[in-house]
């Protein structure tokens, strides 16, 4: 597993090298994007939960990385499908 790990980050630096400067910028851009929305989404989470576990519901919001990358990457349905698997759980 750590071999596949060490694989991995160094085909990402090889790619990143490869890029131009304008490119490796983007892809600079995408990736903090990218992880301010996980950031976002993790503080929401805890948040509801908090703000469902105070006010008596019997609801549990899941803070898991499958909700988070879900609503990350889907954004407002993602949130919907949290949201229904919430409800519907």
């Amino acid at each position: 597993m750590q071999y596949i790990v060490l694989a991995m980050v160094c085909f990402v630096v090889l790619f990143l090298f490869l890029l131009n400067k304008n490119a490796r910028g983007k892809v600079w851009e995408y990736f903090a994007w990218f992880w301010f929305k996980i950031a976002v989404v993790i503080v929401v989470l805890f948040l509801g939960n908090l703000m469902i576990g105070a006010a008596g519901f019997l609801f549990y919001v899941p803070i898991n990385f499958f909700s988070v990358l879900t609503i990350a990457i889907l954004g407002i349905p993602g949130m919907m499908c949290v949201t229904l698997l919430i409800l519907f759980k």
